[in-house]
């Protein structure tokens, strides 16, 4: 067992503080105090102990951690801080406005909506294809609901589904993935959207495969 799991392992449930350097999220590298509740063989599940709110970690984006003790323990398989290619907005639209010349003037044929934005590719005759071939969209998970049997009536009634924090409502699909990839903050899904849109070409791409949730 690796160090920094064997550490983690003996705090969790424990209701120890504990502060953690991560590799992800919108700040990379810097300290964090955590409480640790639960370890899987990849993530950590914890609550940060000001809002109160349960988080997940990456194991391997887990620079290292330090123990109410003091115990500082690095991780060695750690996965370096990725740097962004594109600028942290809170909204679809300030990255549409950001990069649409650049898609444009690159000879995709843009569509978008409220909530999507998506380039493709033209026929022989110049229309444009109805699906595109790299698209990013946000599906509103506090909209969702579940159903369940309800004894008292003896029948499926539908409830609303509660969020826990852990949702990824932004998706992205290319002509180049066997299936989407779902993100649960805009930057990071849009940095992969662009650099796919970046990779392709509007003269060989192909339409996506699915645009099935």
């Amino acid at each position: 067992m690796i160090p920094i799991i064997q550490s983690l392992t003996k705090v969790v449930g424990s209701g120890e503080i504990i502060t953690i350097a991560y590799n992800g999220g919108s700040h990379p590298g810097e300290e964090r105090k955590i409480v640790p509740i639960k370890l899987s063989h990849e993530d950590l599940f914890a609550i940060d102990p000001e809002s109160n709110k349960h988080k997940q970690y990456k194991i391997d984006k887990i620079a290292w951690i330090e123990l109410s003790d003091g115990q500082h323990v690095l991780n060695t398989n750690v996965i370096p801080i990725v740097i962004l290619e594109i600028p942290i907005f809170t909204t679809l639209k300030e990255y549409i406005n950001q990069f649409n010349t650049e898609l444009v003037s690159a000879g995709w044929y843009i569509s978008q909506s409220e909530n999507a934005y998506a380039i493709g590719t033209f026929f022989k005759n110049g229309k444009p294809r109805k699906t595109p071939s790299v698209l990013i969209q946000f599906f509103d998970r506090s909209l969702e609901t579940n159903f369940v049997w309800d004894h008292d009536s003896g029948t499926m009634v539908e409830i609303k589904k509660e969020l826990t924090g852990l949702e990824r409502p932004w998706r992205v699909d290319s002509w180049r993935f066997t299936c989407g990839e779902t993100f649960s903050k805009l930057y990071k899904a849009f940095d992969v959207f662009l650099k796919e849109a970046r990779a392709s070409d509007p003269a060989t791409a192909k339409t996506i495969y699915s645009l099935n949730k």
